[in-house]
C-alpha cells in the first residue's frame, strides 16, 4: 500500500513540475511580445484613460476601441486582438451578446469583462459564454496587468473584490451534492 501511495504522490509531483515549467515558458513568450488589446466600454474617458495608462506603462498595445457591441464587431472584421477587454452594460449590443457574436467568429478569443459590483447578475451568464475572466473598474493596473498576463497564458482570471463577493453570495444559495458526482475531482492515475 505505501508503494502506491509513493507512485501516485511522485506522479503527482512530476505533473506539477511539467505543469509550472510549460507555465514558465508560457510567461516567458508573453513577455517577448506585448498583446493586442480591444477595448469596449461605452464610456469615452474611461476608454481614453484605460488606453493612456496601458500605453504609458507599455505591457500591452490597443489595436482598437468600441463603445458598444455593434462597433466591437465591426471591428473583428479587420482586427484579431490577442485580449478583449469587454465592458458588460452598453447601449445598442450589451457585453454579454457581443461576447456571444464575438466567441461564434474567432472561439478561441480572450475576452476579460471589465465589469462594476452592480453587474453580479451576469457574472455567471458571462462564464458560461465563455469569457476567461473578470475585474473591476475600481483595480488598480498591477492588477489589471495580472489580468492579461494570465489569460494570455491560457488561464483564467478573477479580481479578488469579485472572488469575495461571488463567495459570500454563493454562501446564502443551496448546493446539491448527489451521489455520483464527488465533489473533489479524483487524479487521474
Amino acid at each position: 500500500m505505501q508503494n502506491v501511495v509513493e507512485k501516485m504522490i511522485w506522479g503527482y509531483l512530476q505533473v506539477n513540475e511539467l505543469n509550472k515549467q510549460q507555465k514558465k515558458t508560457k510567461m516567458e513568450n508573453c513577455i517577448k511580445q506585448k498583446p493586442s488589446i480591444i477595448l469596449v466600454d461605452d464610456h469615452l474617458i474611461f476608454r481614453q484613460g484605460l488606453k493612456s495608462i496601458i500605453s504609458n506603462e507599455n505591457f500591452a498595445e490597443v489595436i482598437g476601441e468600441a463603445s458598444s457591441g455593434i462597433e466591437f464587431l465591426e471591428l473583428l472584421k479587420n482586427n484579431r486582438p490577442d485580449v478583449v477587454l469587454m465592458d458588460i452594460d452598453m447601449p445598442y449590443m450589451n457585453g454579454m451578446e457581443a461576447t456571444r457574436k464575438a466567441l461564434e467568429m474567432a472561439p478561441d478569443m480572450k475576452i476579460i469583462a471589465v465589469t462594476m459590483f452592480g453587474d453580479e447578475e451576469y457574472y455567471y451568464k458571462m462564464i458560461e459564454l465563455g469569457v476567461k475572466g473578470f475585474i473591476v473598474k475600481s483595480s488598480g493596473i498591477t492588477e489589471l496587468e495580472n489580468a492579461i498576463r494570465e489569460v494570455m497564458m491560457g488561464e483564467s482570471y478573477f479580481s479578488n473584490e469579485l472572488l469575495r463577493k461571488i463567495i459570500n453570495n454563493f454562501g446564502h444559495k443551496t448546493i446539491e451534492v448527489t451521489a455520483e458526482e464527488p465533489a473533489v475531482p479524483l487524479p487521474w492515475w
